[in-house]
C-alpha cells in the first residue's frame, strides 16, 4: 500500500515535478495532469495548494511568469516577440501572461524589457 504524502510533502512534491519537467509550459493542464504526475488525485492536489492560500491557476501562472521574465531578459530573446514569448511560457496569449506579469510585478512585460534592456 502507498503512503499517503502530507500536504505539505505533496506540494513540494508539485514544486519540484513544476521545475524538473516544466509542466506550466503545456497550455492546457490540468489539476488531473498535475496529479498524475504526482501520483494522487485532484482532491489532495487542491487541499496541498488551498493550504498555502493557492487555486491551481495561481500555482501554475505563477510559474508561468517567472519563465517569461527569464525569457524577456535575456539578451538573445530581444527579437521574440509578446506573443512569442507567451507561447513559449505556456500561456493562451500575450495578454494573458501581460495581464499575469503585472499582476506579480508591477509592470507589463514590454515595460519591464525595456527598463531593463535600456530600450
Amino acid at each position: 500500500m502507498r503512503q499517503r504524502l502530507s500536504t505539505d510533502q505533496l506540494y513540494r512534491k508539485m514544486n519540484r515535478l513544476m521545475r524538473e519537467k516544466k509542466l506550466y509550459l503545456k497550455k492546457d493542464l490540468t489539476r488531473a495532469d498535475v496529479a498524475r504526475e504526482a501520483m494522487t488525485n485532484r482532491t489532495y492536489i487542491s487541499r496541498a495548494l488551498k493550504g498555502r492560500g493557492l487555486n491551481f491557476a495561481q500555482f501554475v501562472n505563477a510559474y508561468r511568469v517567472e519563465h517569461a521574465l527569464e525569457l524577456l531578459f535575456e539578451k538573445e530573446n530581444a527579437g521574440l516577440s509578446r506573443e512569442d514569448i507567451a507561447e513559449m511560457s505556456g500561456f493562451s496569449c500575450a495578454d494573458a501572461m501581460n495581464r499575469h506579469i503585472k499582476k506579480s510585478a508591477g509592470s507589463t512585460a514590454c515595460a519591464l524589457r525595456e527598463r531593463v534592456n535600456g530600450d
